[in-house]
Formats: C-alpha cells, sequence, structure tokens
C-alpha cells in the first residue's frame, strides 16, 4: 500500500489526558458566559433595579472562615497529591535504576564466566603439549595442537576486539543497495563454502514497489549480513537456506531461515550476550562473538535484530533497518 494512501492513526479521545480537562474548563465558563450575557441584555434595556441583601456580620465571618478553610484544605490536599505523586515517581525510577544496574551485573558475571571458560581449554591445551614436549614426551606432532589451540585463541581476542572498536568507531554512511549487498554475500559464501551456497535462495519484494536503498555503513552492514549467514550454513548441515528482502513499515527487512539443528528454549534469551553458545553448539567452531556484533552493528544503524528459534527445526534470523 502506498505510503501516501495509508490511513492516519486514530486517536482515541477517551483516552486523552486532555479530555477531561477541557471539559472542566467548559462547564467553569458556562456560567460565567450565562452571567455575562444576562447583564448586559439587561443594562442595554436600562434595567437600574438594586438589590440589596442583609446578612447579619455573625454569619458573613462564619461564611468567610468556612471559604477560607476549605480553600486551605484544597490548596493542602494539592500539595499532598503532588508530593505522593513525586515520591512514587522517584522511587520507581530508583527501582528501575537499581534493577538495570542488578541485570548489568548479572550480565558482566555471565561475561566473565564464558570468558573463563573460552580462555581456559585452549591455555590447559597449550600449557600441556607445551610440558610434554619439555619432558621429552611430545615430538613434532604435538606442535600443530599448539598451533591450533593458539589460533583459536588470536580469533577470540581478534573478535572481542573487534566488538569493542565497534561501539567508538564513527559510521561511514553511503547509499547501499540491499539487494546487491545481499547478492555479493551470497556469493562469497557460495564461493567459500560450495555446498552451502548451493542451498542458498535470495527472494526480494519488489511489488507494489522495490525496496528503497539506505544510509548506512557498507562494511559493518555486510559484517552483520555475513554473520547471519554464516551461521545458517554452519548450524544447517542439509536443508534450504532462504534469504528474504522486503520492505515493512517504513522499515527494510532482511530474514535468514534454515532448517538446521535449531536452539534449545532455555538457550534463547542470552543468544545476543557476548561469547554465548547454544547447549547443542559445542561441537561448531566458533566463539559465540557472532550474533553479539550484529546486534552491535543494527543498533548502530537505529535497527533491531530478532531471531526465533526452534530446536530440530531451524533459525530466522530477522534484521529490521530504518528507511531514509
Amino acid at each position: 500500500m502506498n505510503a501516501a494512501a495509508r490511513p492516519a492513526p486514530v486517536r482515541d479521545e477517551r483516552r486523552s489526558p486532555h479530555g477531561p480537562r477541557a471539559l472542566w474548563w467548559i462547564l467553569g465558563a458556562v456560567p460565567v458566559v450565562l452571567g455575562t450575557g444576562i447583564a448586559a441584555v439587561l443594562s442595554a434595556a436600562g434595567d437600574t433595579r438594586q438589590v440589596q441583601v442583609m446578612i447579619a456580620l455573625p454569619a458573613v465571618i462564619a461564611v468567610v472562615g468556612i471559604l477560607l478553610s476549605a480553600i486551605a484544605l484544597g490548596l493542602l490536599t494539592l500539595f499532598v497529591v503532588r508530593r505522593r505523586r513525586r515520591h512514587c515517581d522517584a522511587a520507581a525510577v530508583h527501582e528501575a535504576a537499581a534493577r538495570g544496574a542488578a541485570e548489568e551485573r548479572q550480565n558482566h558475571a555471565r561475561f566473565l564466566a564464558r570468558l573463563d571458560h573460552e580462555l581456559k581449554n585452549p591455555l590447559t591445551a597449550i600449557l600441556a603439549t607445551s610440558a610434554a614436549a619439555q619432558n621429552g614426551a611430545g615430538g613434532a606432532e604435538a606442535w600443530p595442537i599448539v598451533d591450533a589451540q593458539a589460533a583459536k585463541l588470536g580469533g577470540l581476542v581478534r573478535d572481542l576486539r573487534k566488538l569493542a572498536d565497534l561501539e567508538a568507531r564513527p559510521l561511514e554512511l553511503e547509499r547501499v543497495e540491499l539487494e546487491q549487498l545481499l547478492v555479493e554475500a551470497i556469493a562469497a559464501l557460495a564461493q567459500q563454502d560450495p555446498a552451502a551456497g548451493a542451498r542458498l535462495t535470495l527472494t526480494v519484494t519488489r511489488v507494489p514497489w522495490p525496496v528503497p536503498p539506505i544510509s548506512a555503513d557498507l562494511d559493518l552492514l555486510s559484517l552483520a549480513v555475513d554473520n547471519v549467514l554464516g551461521n545458517a550454513a554452519k548450524y544447517s548441515a542439509s536443508g534450504p537456506i532462504e534469504v528474504r528482502l522486503r520492505e515493512e513499515a517504513g522499515q527494510a527487512v532482511i530474514e535468514v531461515a534454515d532448517t538446521g539443528r535449531g536452539i534449545p528454549e532455555p538457550d534463547l534469551p542470552q543468544v545476543f550476550d557476548e561469547l554465548a553458545r547454544a547447549q547443542n553448539a559445542r561441537d561448531v567452531v566458533g566463539s559465540g562473538i557472532g550474533l553479539s556484533l550484529v546486534a552491535a552493528i543494527l543498533r548502530r544503524h537505529g535497527g533491531t535484530v530478532a531471531l526465533r528459534s526452534a530446536e530440530g527445526s531451524g533459525t530466522v534470523v530477522a534484521l529490521r533497518l530504518p528507511l531514509g
């Protein structure tokens, strides 16, 4: 549907905070308007009649006292209500901040635990192999083990540095055609892994209009797409891999779907955490940084990434980027 033809959002007056306030102003103005109108009519007709009201002084003092008390009580009530509201708002902000700090500490603790686990295994293998070689128990065949574990450590450090640099690196924005980016990413994966490339298909929605180009950092966006495609190829040994591109609600949507092993439900909440790896992915080489990089790149572009998965069925990763 054309953007110009999209219906405007319907405003719900019942929920508008200005509705009751306007109604009170109208009701309050009615007596003033009626009184002023009647007085103007009588004055124009030349009516000069006077009304004299005789009220005893004690009664006047009593009425004035009652009015002053009512005004004082009203002001005091308003002050108490506003103070309570400010107290409740401050308490809510403090509670939210405390929850955020606790969640941050938990995330940091999980990250350190994962980092300890990722570092411990290769370091242990390197130290054990080195000790055996020094004791004459290991020959030339031991050094490839050291090289492999050192390469694993180097890759982990490189990915962590890349993730840290990503947050501070300024974006080099340019006009990016997403369809062309996906075509090139798929071709690159097919060159590295012909078997996975043979299972890849690209579907682009062009009706009623094609997905317009976006302003983005081409290198970073390519890195995000490469990571998602690489995961689909790694975790699905067979079966199709579908890449889909469409425009939806003012956003460009890239979906990568596979029929691989999927992710166990308990691991889904942590899939975008640094060094997080699903329990059924321990046999696949990787550092657990890929999806963290994807989430950071999309966040830097004002977009989002979401993942749906079912163990034994497959995974769908959706990248959403703002248009315009």
